[in-house]
């Protein structure tokens, strides 16, 4: 059996290779289960998939597989931030607590929305002790927000919001919609565009879920946090569920913004053609060309290693931009969101390039390695 059998879907000759190159991370254990797929111009031309999505059970990845795609969930809750923009609900130069009144407590009052999106709040973790399990709550960690004072002087540097930030942005957005990120999601976002990509599953959707796994053991993260608690990332990964190994129906079943949405290549290719193309995907506008063109451009970047990730970083309003921590290509203004294990999703707009990527096989740190950048440099080449 050769290894293109590992594949399935469909791919224009021209970028065969992109084929090739999965095929081989399936056939050498690079990878259990992924997917991957490309626009060009706003034509599809890859949409693959392959391996098993349960190695247990021996279930195949299929066409409609999902999967936990860690941080890409940030995208998803910046592009709703900036379609509140676009219908003039919200302003970047404006306080978040001229939107959410309770925001405003304990020093946070001058903090501007843009803060949020560009990381330089200074919200990186909560003054609230959290329990095990208090991260899946969402009334709970809107009032711990609420509550929290700045961990240093915001609007100065960007550190990462590990996990506020699904928080942050999801509370503004029901300040000014009445909508959890759920409900918004479905209603006004991948709902109308047609992408296979939510939060707080539904029973179908969740069978649907292919089984994250880890190359070490699935403990180890904890046992870090719990060994260094001291540490801002080990601050900012408080009240995780007991044991989580990301296959929860905690994981999956809750709106924490930051990490628990599930989707497939396709849906994330989809989201980032939506911005590459002005803001419209399968003729349902979700923002003008205008607001795109601002949520896309450079606002700040580290210094030296961010304190959370231990790497650089570089944002635009939201979404991460091409550099060597989160590489996306050749192009410097690519954007995009990187998320743990190594799903991710980008747009170029030089190249009229979108892509997505979904894995269920964690590897260790950043997994920024030869997995999904050999997909993207094949890619490329093709172009």
């Amino acid at each position: 059996m050769g290894s293109d059998a590992l594949v399935s879907g469909d791919c224009e000759t021209k970028f065969n290779r992109v084929r090739e190159v999965l095929s081989s991370l399936l056939k050498d254990g690079r990878e259990v289960g992924c997917s991957v797929c490309v626009y060009v111009d706003g034509q599809k031309v890859a949409d693959l998939w392959g391996g098993l999505a349960d190695p247990k059970s021996g279930r195949i990845w299929d066409r409609d597989t999902i999967v936990s795609t860690f941080s890409v969930s940030k995208a998803l809750v910046s592009t709703m931030g900036h379609m509140l923009v676009d219908r003039g609900f919200i302003d970047l130069d404006e306080p978040v607590a001229k939107f959410w009144p309770e925001f405003g407590q304990n020093g946070k009052e001058g903090i501007l929305v843009r803060h949020l999106l560009d990381h330089r709040c200074a919200i990186s973790y909560v003054d609230t002790p959290l329990a095990t399990g208090d991260l899946y709550e969402w009334d709970l960690m809107i009032e711990a927000i609420e509550k929290t004072s700045p961990n240093w002087e915001p609007g100065v540097k960007p550190v990462y919001l590990n996990m506020t930030y699904g928080y942050l942005m999801g509370g503004l957005v029901y300040r000014m919609t009445g909508k959890r990120i759920g409900q918004f999601n479905r209603e006004e976002l991948c709902g109308p565009l047609g992408l296979d990509y939510n939060f707080a599953l539904t029973d179908d959707e969740k069978a649907r879920c292919a089984t994250v796994l880890q190359k070490g053991s699935p403990r180890a993260l904890f046992e870090e946090v719990e060994n260094n608690p001291d540490t801002l990332f080990a601050r900012t990964m408080q009240g995780f569920g007991p044991d989580e190994d990301f296959n929860s129906d905690g994981w999956r079943s809750n709106e924490v913004g930051s990490g628990q949405g599930h989707g497939n290549a396709r849906a994330i290719a989809g989201l980032f053609e939506m911005m590459r193309a002005g803001g419209t995907f399968n003729g349902v506008k979700i923002m003008s060309p205008t607001t795109r063109d601002r949520a896309v451009t450079y606002q700040c970047e580290s210094e030296t290693e961010d304190p959370v990730l231990g790497k650089p970083i570089r944002f635009a309003l939201g979404y991460e931009l091409n550099n060597p921590t989160f590489p996306m290509g050749p192009n410097p203004n690519a954007f995009g969101h990187w998320g743990a294990g190594g799903a991710f999703g980008f747009a170029d707009m030089d190249k009229g390039v979108a892509f997505g990527y979904t894995p269920n096989f964690m590897h260790d740190g950043l997994e920024l390695g030869p997995r999904g950048t050999a997909l993207v440099e094949a890619t490329f080449d093709a172009l």
